[in-house]
């Protein structure tokens, strides 16, 4: 099991938690989270007692305390879900025309179709068929773009 201390202050450093819990029993580790872009803490910790009855007393003494002048919210830590990360969710930011891309290949799609979805408007993959006439053949009026890789809008007007 393992304790959620929430509404940490920035500056706190593991020394800081693991010193006001080290009253309760033994601290068996402290984890201070950082933020995957910046590397800066996020806020939050999670604190591992040597056995239950101890992480039991400091979740009840230390509910609602300071540290640093913020009164921290303490809770036994819930497991993590599966859910989120790459490939799924659907949605996006929606454009002209319809739904967002979805949430990656193979993920959900937005309102109106998009890339996730599995539909496309031309049998080549990557390619993005900018019609604007009738007809089947690649003819006057019709040309095609090269989707960008990186995602987001392809860095010109549509229309």
């Amino acid at each position: 099991m393992s304790i959620f201390v929430g509404n940490l202050p920035f500056r706190a450093e593991k020394e800081d938690v693991a010193e006001l819990f080290a009253p309760f029993g033994e601290v068996a580790n402290c984890a201070l989270p950082l933020e995957r872009d910046t590397g800066r803490k996020r806020g939050f910790a999670f604190v591992e007692m040597a056995d239950d009855a101890s992480e039991n007393r400091a979740i009840e003494a230390l509910q609602g305390a300071e540290l640093m002048g913020r009164p921290l919210r303490i809770n036994k830590a819930e497991p993590r879900t599966g859910g989120g990360g790459y490939g799924g969710g659907g949605g996006g930011a929606p454009r002209r025309g319809g739904g967002g891309y979805g949430g990656g290949y193979g993920g959900g799609s937005g309102s109106g179709g998009g890339y996730g979805s599995g539909e496309r408007s031309s049998g080549a993959r990557g390619w993005e068929d900018r019609s604007h006439g009738s007809g089947d053949s690649f003819g006057e009026g019709r040309s095609r773009r090269r989707r960008s890789s990186g995602g987001g809008d392809y860095g010109g007007a549509e229309g």
